[in-house]
């Protein structure tokens, strides 16, 4: 079977494969082309005229909102939640490499940090201290939440969280960047502006193998919402980072 057969629309393929019908009796049935009925099944977002989406879900036996999940988009006034996902990774590693910097670069109002470790996010973006204090300077709000070493379970975690603490250390000399500590975060979230990328905990699955998602927020944010209200629980109860091991004097 070649590409141009098994691409484009599944759901689409699998209903009208399960009904037994032709291309031909379906368009027939509903009044259109052929040949448009092709391209139905075949080009990735070609979606039909509603009156024929819904004449197709019918007698295919199917929801017209699953074999087109944009359907009626252009008369929406309310931003849906898949509309704020501008992409998913499978993994961390799977994330452009580009992509982090990007997103925080692009920041102009503020930018949000709550990590459960902090550690992959400064190899993922080289300068990332640097860009962060360059974006403070520039008068974007950063904040940035880093796990508390003091409630770690063990003592070499606890010296490894003491360690990413002076990874970013440099940062409370940086004016308008804020620094805490807390007890545990459900999500790593990455924020920018409107531009949130969250990397959510799933049971049994080390962080690295964890999904990322790319969201934007839109509207009244019905997916990028509970983010931000997360992001708000974090740093409201949040303790200050004091910069006690950087810079000391021997």
């Amino acid at each position: 079977m070649s590409a141009t057969t098994t691409a484009g629309n599944a759901r689409l393929r699998a209903a009208l494969v399960a009904s037994r019908m032709t291309v031909e009796a379906l368009a027939h049935a509903v009044g259109a082309d052929p040949r448009t009925v092709e391209r139905w099944l075949n080009e990735p977002g070609r979606m039909p005229y509603a009156r024929h989406a819904h004449a197709v879900a019918k007698l295919l036996h199917a929801d017209p909102y699953e074999l087109w999940p944009t359907l009626g988009s252009r008369r929406k006034t309310t931003a849906q939640p898949r509309d704020e996902l501008l992409a998913w990774y499978p993994t961390r590693g799977a994330v452009p490499a580009a992509l982090w910097a990007t997103v925080l670069r692009g920041a102009t109002d503020r930018i949000d940090l709550a990590l459960s470790c902090g550690l992959f996010l400064a190899d993922a973006v080289t300068d990332l201290v640097e860009l962060l204090a360059e974006r403070a300077g520039a008068g974007v709000r950063v904040r940035l939440a880093l796990p508390d070493p003091t409630l770690a379970a063990t003592q070499n975690e606890a010296t490894r969280l003491l360690l990413v603490e002076d990874l970013y250390a440099p940062l409370h000399q940086a004016p308008g960047v804020r620094l805490v500590r807390h007890g545990g975060v459900a999500n790593d979230v990455v924020r920018a502006d409107e531009q949130l990328l969250v990397l959510p905990k799933v049971d049994g699955c080390p962080p690295a193998a964890a999904p990322v998602l790319h969201l934007k927020r839109l509207d009244h944010a019905p997916l990028t919402g509970a983010y931000l209200l997360g992001l708000d629980h974090v740093f409201t109860t949040a303790t200050p980072l004091l910069n006690t091991r950087r810079f000391t004097t021997a």
